[in-house]
């Protein structure tokens, strides 16, 4: 099947016309501050996802760098302290959170250190997130609240995912 010139062009018209009634033109401010108008936009919740940059960041997603998962045992309100092994080149990890309650960490170079009610990062009952790693040899954890069931969170290093 063969299109004509005038059939290709009409199409792209066509085509072009309807992406300007979805999509219409919005314009940002560039790094030097100059209005710059752009045609088709991705955006997020009707509002520019950058002023600079209109289209978002893409993140590779996650790759494990080691097969065995770390498991913090038995998680409850008093801290707990849990040695690891990350891999050099580990620039994230991914926590799994199973509990019914909520889960706060802190990463710490000794034994010794402990998570607070104050401290750390939280992470809510039954969620997973990747988080961005700094060099520690301990994990001090503790739930907030009493879990009603067994509460293991299983942690991974990785690359990506961030």
């Amino acid at each position: 099947m063969k299109l004509s010139r005038v059939a290709l062009v009409a199409f792209v018209g066509t085509f072009a016309g309807l992406m300007a009634t979805f999509a219409p033109a919005r314009q940002y401010r560039n790094s030097e501050g100059n209005t710059v108008s752009q045609g088709v936009v991705i955006e997020s919740g009707d509002a520019a996802v950058s002023m600079t940059n209109p289209l978002p960041a893409m993140s590779m997603p996650f790759r494990r760098l080691h097969s065995a998962p770390i498991r913090l045992r038995s998680l409850g309100p008093t801290p707990k302290s849990f040695p690891i092994s990350r891999p050099p080149e580990a620039t994230t990890y991914r926590i799994i959170i199973p509990c019914d309650v909520d889960v706060r960490l802190l990463g710490t170079m000794s034994a010794g250190e402990a998570v607070t009610e104050d401290t750390g990062v939280l992470y809510l009952a039954r969620t997973e997130a990747t988080m961005g790693t700094t060099k520690p040899n301990f994990i001090s954890a503790m739930t907030v609240g009493t879990p009603t069931a067994d509460c293991t969170p299983e942690m991974h290093y990785g690359m990506g995912g961030g």
